[in-house]
Formats: C-alpha cells, sequence, structure tokens
C-alpha cells in the first residue's frame, strides 16, 4: 500500500520519512509522493562555521563552492548537467550548523542527481588542484567584498559578532570567514576538511517524490554501496560567552542611509522551547501593523521608517537581534528610550506588556508557515532534512507543538532570562566615513 506524504493526527502533521542507513554510514530517508514524476535529492552535511577554527573561518562556506565539481564530471559544473537533465531547481547553501545541497529532478533523471552526489562525496579530491582552489578563493572573498564589506550595514554585522563573540570562537567570523583565513586554505587544509566532515555517516539525504523505499535502496546500493565505512566525527562545543554589558559601540558606514539602531543579545540553541518563545517574541513586537516595537516607533512616534526583531539559532546558542532604522531627524537617544520602555514592558507585563493576542498572531504566522511547506516536494523534503540534521527527528510536529503550547507567562519568562540589558550589546550605525 503507497503510504501518504502527509497524515494528520491529533491536529499536526507527520511526514513519511522511511529511514535506513548504508553500510557505509550514509542516512537516508525516503518521502514517497507520486502525484508527479518528479523527486527532490536533499543531501546534507553536518558541518558549518560552528565547526571551524584555528584558522579556518569560512572553510565550510569556500567548501560549499568547491563542492560543485568532482573528477568524473570532468571540469564541468554540476549545475549545468543538472539542468541538461531536466532540474527544475538546484541549489547549495551554508549555515552555522549544516551545509545543503539539493535539486529537483524529472523521476527519469533521478540517476543523474545520484551520481552527482555519490561522485563529489567520494571522489572529490582527484579533481581538486591549486588552480581550482585558487579561483574559489578569488570568489568567496569577492563575495565577501560585496556582500559584506561594500554593503549598506556591512560594518555593523561584523561589529556586532565580534562584541558578542571573544576572538577564536568560530561564530565570530561569520559564515563567510575571514579573507586571510580563505587565503591560507590550502590544499592539505582542505583535503584535511573533507576527510573529517565529508563522510558518508556525516551526512542524510533526503529522496522525496515519485519513488518507493525498495527503489530507493536500489538506487543507493548502486551509487554509494561501493563507499568504505564511515564514522561521524564528534563536533566541538563551546562555553556560550558571557556579556559584561550593555556594551555599547557605534561604527561609521558611507553606504547607509539611515541612522541604524541594533541590539543583539545571546539566545538558547536551536530547537529548544526558550528558542521558540523568543521567535514567538520577535514576530509580537515587529509584525507590521501589530507589533509591539513596529507600532511604538513607526506608527505612533514616528521615530523609524523600519524595524525587524530575528531570532538565529544554533547548536552552539542563539541570536535575539532587535533593528531599528531611524526616520532622517530622530534621535537615537529618544529612539533607544521607547526601544527600553517596550522591552521592559514585555518582562514586567506592565504599560506595553504583551496579552494574549500578541501571542496568538504569532503563533498562527508560525503555523501557516509551517503548513505553506507542506504544500511543495521540496519544501518538505527540506523540512525532512532540516529536521533530521537538527535533532535526529525526521518530524516538525513536535516543534510545532511547541509553538502552540506558548502563552504570554511562558514567552515573558524566557524574555527575563535571555534579554536583561546587562546582556546587550547595542550598535549604533552613523553615514559616514570612518
Amino acid at each position: 500500500m503507497t503510504p501518504e506524504p502527509v497524515i494528520w493526527d491529533g491536529g499536526v502533521p507527520v511526514l513519511d520519512a522511511q529511514a535506513f542507513t548504508l553500510p557505509c554510514g550514509l542516512e537516508v530517508i525516503v518521502h514517497e509522493d507520486h502525484l508527479v514524476p518528479l523527486c527532490a535529492v536533499w543531501v546534507g552535511y553536518r558541518v558549518g562555521s560552528s565547526d571551524e577554527g584555528d584558522g579556518t573561518s569560512g572553510f565550510a562556506h569556500l567548501f560549499e563552492h568547491m563542492f560543485k565539481n568532482s573528477v568524473h564530471l570532468a571540469g564541468r559544473h554540476h549545475y549545468e548537467v543538472l539542468r541538461e537533465a531536466g532540474a527544475t531547481d538546484a541549489n547549495a547553501q551554508t549555515g552555522t550548523d549544516r551545509t545543503l545541497y539539493h535539486e529537483i529532478m524529472p523521476r527519469a533523471a533521478l540517476d543523474t542527481a545520484l551520481w552527482i552526489e555519490a561522485d563529489r562525496m567520494g571522489y572529490f579530491l582527484p579533481a581538486l588542484d591549486d588552480q581550482r582552489l585558487a579561483k574559489q578563493q578569488q570568489v568567496v572573498q569577492a563575495e565577501r567584498r560585496q556582500r559584506y564589506e561594500n554593503a549598506p550595514y556591512g560594518p555593523e554585522r561584523f561589529a556586532v559578532a565580534e562584541a558578542l563573540y571573544p576572538d577564536g570562537h568560530p561564530l565570530r567570523y561569520l559564515t563567510i570567514g575571514r579573507h586571510e583565513d580563505i587565503a591560507a586554505a590550502t590544499q592539505a587544509r582542505v583535503e584535511q576538511f573533507y576527510r573529517t566532515w565529508y563522510v558518508p555517516a556525516n551526512a542524510t539525504m533526503v529522496l522525496a517524490g515519485d519513488v518507493t523505499r525498495a527503489e530507493a535502496e536500489a538506487l543507493c546500493e548502486r551509487w554509494f554501496g561501493s563507499f568504505p565505512s564511515s564514522r561521524r566525527p564528534a563536533r566541538r562545543a563551546w562555553a556560550q560567552p558571557a556579556i559584561a554589558g550593555p556594551v555599547r559601540l557605534e561604527v561609521t558606514d558611507p553606504l547607509a542611509a539611515l541612522v541604524r539602531v541594533r541590539r543583539a543579545w545571546h539566545g538558547p540553541a536551536t530547537h529548544t522551547l526558550d528558542d521558540v518563545a523568543l521567535d514567538v517574541l520577535a514576530l509580537a513586537l515587529a509584525t507590521p501593523g501589530t507589533g509591539r516595537l513596529w507600532r511604538a516607533l513607526v506608527y505612533e512616534r514616528s521615530l523609524a521608517q523600519r524595524v525587524s526583531v530575528y531570532v538565529q539559532s544554533g547548536r552552539l546558542g542563539g541570536e535575539f537581534h532587535v533593528i531599528a532604522d531611524l526616520r532622517a531627524g530622530s534621535a537615537v537617544a529618544e529612539a533607544e528610550k521607547v526601544i527600553d520602555e517596550v522591552m521592559a514592558g514585555v518582562m514586567s507585563g506592565n504599560g506595553v506588556g504583551l496579552e494574549d493576542r500578541d501571542i496568538g498572531r504569532a503563533v498562527r504566522r508560525r503555523e501557516a508557515g509551517l503548513l505553506w511547506r507542506l504544500d511543495g516536494l521540496g519544501r518538505r523534503a527540506a523540512l525532512i532534512c532540516g529536521a533530521q540534521l537538527a535533532t535526529g527527528v525526521p518530524q516538525v510536529a513536535e516543534e510545532l507543538m511547541r509553538y502552540l503550547a506558548m502563552d504570554v507567562a511562558t514567552v515573558r519568562a524566557a524574555a527575563g532570562r535571555w534579554l536583561g540589558t546587562e546582556q546587550m550589546v547595542e550598535v549604533v550605525t552613523r553615514a559616514g566615513r570612518a
């Protein structure tokens, strides 16, 4: 009997996720959906910028660029091969904790996608030479200049990270890394990085779409069955740094059109109750039209042109960011006072404190976002892969239940634990030249 892609149990979705592990250690999850003749292939490696250190900042991202080629492609870019085979989508991304590669293929071309993934997993090093490495080093350094150094508010991003994390901590240098570390990536260091992190046992592959488990097992045996046994490497733990705050800094940025006030705090690790609570708080503060901080700064006081609040979290902990881009002529001190008042109200429950409807709106937005992601083969493959990499369970029901359980008291308590003034970093960006 063909399984349903998604079933509902107690009001929460349960995704078809049939898992098996190959002798080489590669973890495979099959998500059957035979509605259309397409297959989504998601391969996630448990390595990101949080695994760097000792002069290797930016290596995970640099590796993502280099990993788009392998020996049997004979110099061709893998995107070119995938497009010729009919891929409707193909991309890659690097984060703090994982590196992802994906493609969506016609069912008849699934072998091509698996050949690509197997070839670069098993045959990357023979195609590596100094010329190829140097080319990708230049590409990544150009990306750093374009997206960070020569972009509006780029200096602010570096200033915040340097204030939150001490020298040597991998999150201090952002995923893009430092120029000097990227330039120092020799073939020997790249080979060591590959042999450590890109072994089959450190990867999860999701095959979603018009493929059965039996077919998936046969295909994976064909393309990955000859790989030797491997072991998942241990990941280094880092203590979350303490902030002796408040820390206040100013940076000048010739590309900044508006004065920006950014506040940042350390936050909890991903997929925890406090992580969810702070995410709900971020929505309750900054959603245009209803967010408490948005209304105070944009609508009621006309001090800011834009307000955003967001959480980013990973295995080493998280961050909570409040950003206000001020209207021309607005005083920084006045905007800071309003932010102080709103944040104090969040934690005390007085004045502009949170209400049940604020939490309800935020939870419904996250629930709706999850439901939208269930409508699409690639999005479901991404959900399954992301959940498996983060928690070891290829489901989203537990995370959704944490959101549905949120209330004012839970959110307020999390804010009290993480968002104290003494734990805060503030960076004010002004237009001008350093």
